[in-house]
């Protein structure tokens, strides 16, 4: 299946919209199956090798839970936000290099870890609750440190002066207009210029929407709850419409009569997954020079489509019944969910319990050793 190219005169977006856009973009729709059986991709086809780099363990650098993981020419950054609450460096060995930060209520400190991306040299550490940017060098000193009177879950450093934060559907109200809020805010950390973006409907309650925490996970792009697009953000403020994800139209209308029963009723928590599952829903958007990776669910089945970006951006969709439906036939060991990625490759992680001591060779794998990065180069 290839990609159609679709010239937008003003993109009418499921659930958010800038009442003041206009521009002409032209955007790649993706015409996704949604196959309602499983459909198994050999992981073969698309990825050359597989590594596994073992994370040091020593009382100074153990970790609870990897939430992010971000890679760099040099390092492997993790963040582990609510066992440890910490920033981990690790070099490219799975040595341990540092740790970034201090929690506590004094000067220069953190009470919590939202996001964390890295830039060149320099660690940007986002703390909601204070409102709060902090930036580290590479030797963990403070260098800046900036407020942010926004509520965003995540966010994405474009240049050394523009940063963009998303919202995920929080209500700020000093940004509304017109009874909408922006789930994006556009920030120059050096001359205070703002700009808000992706506005929705301020009367959406959003403990009626299942929220997804793997935005921004590469090359500023971001896929929301309740929306069909990929989205790019760029330096200058600028947001980028990438793809329309189309999964036929009587999906888009389910999205839109969920959308205003969020307007006018209190969805009880226990009806959530019932209502979210009628509805297909992007978790991530991945991108490398040779392919691009969209995750995604709808019902009990999970997807994941691979654009091929050497083949005219075909399209490969892989689907599984509460399932991964990428099929390790090279070593049989990594499981392939894709967290991050940088250059050609994309990285996950596997804890030491699902790996034998003597499953990968040269390595000494213990029960309580820290969890394993997998990264899998592609073809």
């Amino acid at each position: 299946m290839k990609l159609k190219y679709l010239l937008l005169l003003l993109i009418v977006l499921v659930g958010c919209s800038n009442p003041s856009e206009s521009v002409k973009q032209e955007v790649k729709v993706l015409n996704v199956p949604l196959l309602a059986n499983e459909n198994e991709v050999m992981m073969s086809t698309f990825v050359d090798s597989i590594s596994y780099i073992p994370l040091e363990t020593k009382d100074n650098c153990l970790i609870g839970n990897i939430d992010k993981i971000i890679a760099t020419d040099d390092f492997y950054y993790i963040i582990d936000r609510n066992i440890s609450c910490s920033v981990l460096c690790f070099d490219k060995s799975g040595r341990f290099v540092r740790k970034y930060g201090n929690r506590g209520v004094g000067a220069g400190e953190y009470i919590e870890i939202t996001d964390v991306n890295v830039y060149k040299d320099k660690i940007y550490l986002w703390d909601c609750s204070l409102r709060k940017l902090f930036v580290f060098d590479h030797s963990n000193n403070l260098v800046r440190e900036e407020h942010i009177d926004y509520m965003a879950s995540t966010f994405s450093v474009l240049d050394d002066s523009w940063i963009a934060f998303f919202g995920n559907y929080k209500r700020n109200k000093k940004y509304s207009q017109n009874g909408l809020s922006p789930n994006l805010l556009f920030v120059n950390i050096d001359n205070k210029q703002m700009k808000s973006d992706l506005f929705f409907d301020s009367r959406i309650r959003s403990n009626g929407i299942v929220l997804s925490d793997f935005n921004f996970v590469s090359n500023g792009n971001l896929v929301t709850s309740l929306n069909d697009t990929v989205y790019q953000a760029l330096p200058a403020a600028i947001l980028k419409r990438k793809y329309v994800v189309q999964f036929g139209e009587r999906y888009l209308k389910a999205q839109k009569d969920y959308l205003e029963k969020l307007k006018t009723e209190v969805i009880d928590v226990r009806q959530v997954d019932k209502f979210m599952k009628e509805i297909p829903y992007m978790h991530a958007f991945l991108e490398t020079p040779s392919y691009s990776i969209l995750r995604y669910g709808f019902g009990d089945y999970f997807y994941l489509g691979i654009v091929n970006h050497k083949e005219s951006d075909t399209y490969i969709e892989a689907s599984g019944f509460h399932k991964s439906s990428i099929i390790n036939d090279m070593d049989g060991i990594a499981v392939f969910i894709p967290l991050a990625s940088y250059k050609n490759a994309v990285y996950t992680y596997m804890s030491p319990e699902a790996i034998a001591f003597d499953m990968i060779p040269g390595k000494q794998i213990k029960p309580d050793d820290n969890p394993i990065i997998v990264k899998f180069e592609l073809k």
